[in-house]
């Protein structure tokens, strides 16, 4: 069912969509200004636009602030219609990882490395939960041995009908794991609100 008129959506989201479509369509510094303005004109990426974008976005994100539910589905879904749409979510994701765990404080980090082996591991589930709850909007929470991540609405769902904008999160969980445990593996999305399902789902799967 799609719901653009839900909940909002933290300012990290369309901010990573954006920094990875400007990162994906950049030139090299070496181009001539005659192939830099024929790239602009095919490459949204590289618009001013897009930089106005992000700049007002960024300063949402460094306020932990929320934007409206719509215009972060309408980014999703033109990233969506990319040829190279797998990349941008993939890269979208670990950016929107670093802007979450750039958001644990210095001394929570510090008080971490400091536990033994099973403490550090348990506070680390709990950093990852706190910064996924609140960047990604995504309860995360133990089953059958595997960590599972649940989104009721999440504004991918409502972007691209096959749930291919979904990857942004799965990577972006994946990248928050890595960063305070001592995951190795991938994380599968193999439930989906675009295909019909209550919810979206996304699983922690062995890299065995």
């Amino acid at each position: 069912m799609n719901n653009e008129s839900g909940r909002p959506v933290h300012a990290v989201i369309p901010l990573s969509v954006l920094e990875s479509m400007q990162y994906l369509d950049s030139v090299s510094p070496g181009d001539s200004d005659e192939f830099r303005q024929e790239v602009a004109a095919k490459r949204l990426g590289t618009s001013s636009t897009v930089a106005m974008q992000i700049e007002r976005f960024g300063r949402l994100a460094r306020r932990n602030m929320v934007v409206d539910r719509g215009e972060a589905t309408a980014l999703l879904r033109l990233a969506g219609r990319r040829t190279d749409a797998g990349l941008v979510f993939a890269d979208a994701g670990r950016r929107a990882a670093r802007h979450a765990t750039g958001g644990v404080s210095p001394v929570a980090r510090a008080f971490r490395r400091m536990l033994p082996g099973f403490a550090r591991r348990r506070y680390g589930m709990r950093l990852v939960r706190q910064a996924v709850r609140r960047v990604l909007d995504i309860e995360l929470r133990g089953a059958e041995g595997q960590i599972l991540g649940v989104a009721a609405d999440a504004p991918s769902a409502d972007a691209t009908s096959d749930g291919s904008s979904c990857a942004l999160y799965g990577s972006a969980i994946a990248a928050i794991l890595r960063s305070f445990t001592d995951f190795d593996g991938a994380v599968l999305h193999d439930t989906c609100r675009a295909k019909g399902a209550p919810d979206c789902r996304w699983h922690t799967a062995s890299a065995s």
